[in-house]
């Protein structure tokens, strides 16, 4: 409880709400931290991804009204012959035409994540950032000191919380449902399983993951597994699902996969961001 009471000062909500191509609206929630002064915050990978869909679908979207547009505005077809033309045009209806990103309630965007998609670890900066919303930041783990297997371990994220939001078309502004805010926090706990090692699939890399004996949960994606001291070790990427090959099919034990400090480090090195190092 000492520790958690640190941990969730820094590890803050991640909302986006979306507009499909189709007209549907939905939001979905996952976590982050924030790991300095300077407005750094480290998420998971898959959560940058999601962000930078809407830019992905932008070229495909304008590709597809250009041909729309080019039949409709045709002098050579008649009202027949455009109608079976725009049937054949194939629409995603799942592009993302508006999206809105929140990131903890702290007035800033991010303009560019830096991406480990192998470790599933992404790093931006919030500009502006208000220094003052944050009063405790995260002290990492030091991967040189030993990581026991059998260690207590504590997950935090935003689980278990239903985010509805609506959509103006006239103003192309999302609105959160009353009830949504404050989201509330969620913790759960585990203890250190395995070390566990995955390869790229061309061989050439290999990273590191810790295995908690608790699942991660939706929501809790990007937010930290941290030990009684409040250090981080890890930070939470995806359950798995491990057959327990009984008597009786199909029945699973869920675990957790948080990516490791070592990795964590290896990226803040590479883009000099500052960070709290442990010191065992």
């Amino acid at each position: 409880s000492s520790a958690l009471s640190q941990v969730e000062k820094y590890t803050l909500p991640f909302v986006m709400s979306r507009r499909l191509f189709n007209g549907q609206i939905g939001s979905s929630c996952g976590s982050f931290i924030v790991v300095n002064p300077q407005g750094w915050i480290l998420t998971a990978a898959h959560i940058a991804k999601e962000v930078a869909t809407p830019g992905a679908h932008k070229p495909q979207i304008e590709a597809y009204e250009k041909q729309r547009d080019a039949i409709v505005n045709s002098p050579n077809l008649n009202d027949k012959a455009k109608h079976k033309q725009l049937k054949l045009l194939k629409p995603n209806p799942h592009w993302v035409t508006h999206q809105a990103v929140g990131w903890g309630g702290i007035q800033g965007s991010i303009a560019f994540f830096h991406v480990d998609e192998l470790a599933d670890i992404a790093i931006g900066r919030l500009e502006p950032f208000q220094q003052n919303l944050i009063s405790t930041y995260p002290v990492f783990k030091n991967p040189a000191s030993p990581m026991p297997v059998g260690t207590s371990l504590c997950r935090l994220g935003f689980p278990f919380h239903q985010i509805a939001a609506s959509f103006d078309a006239t103003t192309g502004d999302f609105q959160l449902a009353p009830n949504v805010l404050p989201i509330p926090r969620f913790p759960n706990d585990g203890i250190h399983t395995r070390l566990v090692i995955v390869l790229s699939p061309d061989g050439n890399r290999q990273v590191k993951f810790i295995e908690t004996s608790s699942p991660g949960l939706r929501g809790q994606s990007g937010g930290p597994i941290f030990d009684q001291n409040g250090h981080v070790w890890a930070l939470q990427s995806r359950t798995q699902s491990l057959a327990l090959d009984l008597a009786v099919k199909d029945q699973f034990m869920h675990v957790g996969w948080g990516a490791h400090v070592e990795q964590i480090i290896t990226m803040f090195q590479q883009f000099g961001v500052p960070f709290n190092l442990s010191g065992v």
